[in-house]
């Protein structure tokens, strides 16, 4: 299992984002050319390495916890920082 600091990659930021814009794991798979358990499996490990849920699976909705959210937010943010690099 990756670590908190090797977790966060861009490419992780950036799945959060992508499933984010998209609404549902299934989308955002499509989007970035993966299948949709791929993304479940990163998701876990993400969620794994930081010991924290990002999202509620109650539902069908990818629904952001008050964590996920929070990193969504940072990610964006760091993502914004990237571009403008």
């Amino acid at each position: 299992m990756p670590n908190k600091s090797s977790a966060l990659t861009p490419d992780a930021l950036a799945m959060l984002d992508t499933i984010a814009r998209n609404g549902s794991f299934a989308a955002a798979a499509r989007e970035l050319g993966r299948a949709p358990s791929a993304l479940t499996y990163s998701v876990r490990q993400l969620e794994d390495a930081l010991d924290v849920l990002l999202f509620d699976r109650r539902s069908g909705q990818a629904q952001f916890t008050a964590a996920g959210a929070a990193l969504l937010h940072e990610a964006r943010r760091l993502l914004a920082d990237l571009d403008a690099v």
